[in-house]
């Protein structure tokens, strides 16, 4: 009786051994095959992003660099009359008041934006409309200085003051702000100048101005553009002032003059409102020869300048610089911002852009396009 305990102990002890052993080999190879596929998957991961797939067509591995966007922009539409659109970079803040002004007889833009590091932007058109001083208006009681209505209550009313020249206009501007300034440099902008301003307009200027704004540890950079006409008729003389400005900490400046531009190059008038608009100019100022074409040109025209710096900004400009590539996409008419140092780039049907050295596709397997590189102007 007992030899029989004896022997179903040892035999329960071989069956437990069993077990055990049958166990540890099961538990290894879950772990070696988990291991494997975690190695592949991390393979398969860096593969991708780094180094390329196999071109079967060519037989060999095509590197390719997964590349992050270095900038890219947000979408503001005129929130009054829908009248225009505008890209803004990422993170900069459109002031709330932006949009469509209707502060005398025709529309005006103003348009205010700010980033958290101190960047900025501003455009503003009409700044200001005058009156020009004449002895009709001192007889009637305006002299310079007084404010005057020719529109009846319609709309605002304007300052009396002396038509002034671009340059000369923008220093009032730079004496009247309430930080202290150190100017840089002024220079005439013909390049503005409308050349063909229509028989009302008989004069016009345009100017550049850079200044430091509040000189020290905190100081900014900032560069302004006026454009200034006057338009003439029967001893009478309104004129207005047009501003568009920009400002950045001096380290910044190169890259935020770069994001500023591509900005403006985004701006587009609503057709279907250029239309209206330009009826309802008809009837206020009894204008017949206005167009949709020719009210589009008007506002669109206030966003385009040129100078030195800004011609600068271009593809070949902005690489050696800032080292920021633009590559485009034909099919959807996007523009995409990226650290330059690839030779040709490529994007995926999930917006992920790769770059190569070579014109063969990296992935000849996957839904997968080549872009084309902006060059400069």
């Amino acid at each position: 009786m007992k030899k029989g305990k004896i022997e179903t102990k040892n035999k329960l002890k071989i069956i437990l051994i069993v077990f055990a052993v049958l166990a540890l080999i099961f538990a290894l190879i879950l772990i070696f095959t988990k291991s494997a596929g975690k190695d592949d998957s991390q393979a398969g991961n860096e593969f991708g992003n780094q180094t390329g797939l196999n071109n079967t067509n060519a037989g060999q591995k095509i590197s390719a660099v997964l590349y992050e966007p270095r900038y890219s922009f947000y979408d503001f539409t005129d929130p009054n009359e829908n009248a225009f659109t505008i890209k803004v970079p990422d993170g900069w803040r459109i002031s709330e008041n932006s949009g469509l002004i209707r502060q005398y007889i025709d529309a005006g833009v103003l348009f205010q934006v700010v980033s958290s590091d101190n960047r900025g932007f501003f455009y503003i058109s009409p700044y200001g409309v005058y009156t020009a001083p004449n002895d009709l208006l001192t007889f009637a009681g305006f002299p310079e200085g007084s404010y005057y209505d020719p529109s009846g209550g319609i709309a605002q009313p304007m300052l009396v003051k002396k038509y002034t020249e671009a340059e000369d206009f923008l220093r009032e501007y730079i004496q009247q702000l309430n930080v202290e300034t150190d100017i840089l440099e002024v220079i005439d902008r013909p390049d503005l100048i409308n050349e063909n301003p229509g028989p009302l307009i008989t004069k016009q200027s345009a100017a550049e101005i850079s200044y430091i704004s509040n000189p020290g540890p905190n100081q900014l950079k900032n560069k302004v553009v006026g454009y200034i006409y006057i338009i003439e008729s029967s001893g009478i003389g309104i004129w207005a002032s047009t501003l568009f400005g920009y400002y950045s900490p001096e380290s910044l400046f190169n890259e935020t003059e770069y994001l500023v531009l591509k900005s403006e190059e985004t701006f587009k008038v609503n057709p279907e409102w250029a239309a209206k608009e330009a009826q309802e100019v008809n009837k206020r100022a009894g204008i017949i020869s206005s167009t949709q074409d020719s009210i589009s040109d008007i506002i669109s025209s206030t966003f385009e300048y040129r100078s030195e710096s800004m011609d600068r900004i271009n593809n070949e400009w902005s690489k050696t610089i800032l080292g920021v590539e633009e590559v485009y996409n034909s099919d959807t008419d996007e523009t995409y911002y990226v650290d330059s140092g690839s030779n040709y780039y490529w994007i995926d049907n999930q917006n992920n852009i790769y770059g190569t050295e070579t014109d063969e596709n990296p992935f000849p397997l996957e839904d997968i396009e080549q872009l084309e590189i902006k060059k400069g102007v």
